[in-house]
């Protein structure tokens, strides 16, 4: 399996998807939409799952997955973590 990202504008991003999709040599999994890139008003990325065979792709999708939460504690987000405590306050 291959992460990849991609950048450029959002016309261009479409039709590559497009064209991953079209392709029967890989199985493109849950491209995200194009989201902004700071500091450019034209250009976006987006992200996607590249497999090479449907028996790797079905091994990937029937693992479970761990529950992803985004936590914001104020400086910064915290992923992956899942606090059930009340108080969220930090202790230096």
């Amino acid at each position: 399996m291959l992460k990849i990202r991609l950048q450029g504008t959002t016309k261009d991003i479409k039709w590559f998807l497009k064209m991953l999709a079209r392709d029967k040599r890989f199985i493109a999994n849950k491209p995200s939409e194009p989201m902004a890139i700071k500091g450019s008003q034209k250009y976006k990325r987006a992200y996607t799952e590249i497999f090479r065979t449907e028996d790797e792709y079905k091994r990937y999708t029937a693992a479970p997955q761990p529950e992803r939460v985004n936590i914001y504690y104020g400086s910064g987000a915290i992923y992956g973590v899942k606090n059930n405590s009340k108080s969220h306050k930090r202790k230096y």
